[in-house]
């Protein structure tokens, strides 16, 4: 059984690889930050399900913005966990938004998985 310091390093680590693959417009990687009926919610958005994401991704394609989240708060509560934290977006070196993002996870197959992401922009 994993400690809390590494449930949470795992977390932390799942909230990089996941604005990683977004800003490489890697599909499928991003996509299995999720679980299998995962739900994106913000920035004009609500998807559910990996396929969804997926598609919605490879749509986009790669670009120029990168993603940052911080601050890191993380709750955990035996296989489920809530984690606040605040996110930053940079477009050619200068900051084009930021907010929070609630992660609502689960750990599935022994691996963490974000169950519902809640994004909510400071800009409204």
């Amino acid at each position: 059984m994993p400690t809390a310091s590494e449930d949470k390093d795992e977390i932390r680590e799942l909230c990089a690889r996941y604005c990683l693959s977004f800003d490489r417009g890697a599909a499928a990687e991003w996509a299995a930050c999720y679980t299998e009926d995962g739900e994106f919610i913000g920035a004009g958005q609500h998807l559910k399900g990996r396929h969804v994401m997926e598609d919605f991704l490879a749509g986009l394609g790669s670009g120029t913005l990168h993603r940052f989240t911080a601050n890191h708060v993380i709750d955990l509560d035996g296989d489920r966990a809530v984690c606040h934290s605040s996110v930053l977006l940079l477009a050619g070196g200068a900051i084009a938004s930021s907010g929070r993002i609630i992660d609502e996870l689960q750990r599935v197959d022994g691996e963490w998985k974000i169950a519902r992401r809640v994004y909510e922009s400071d800009t409204g």
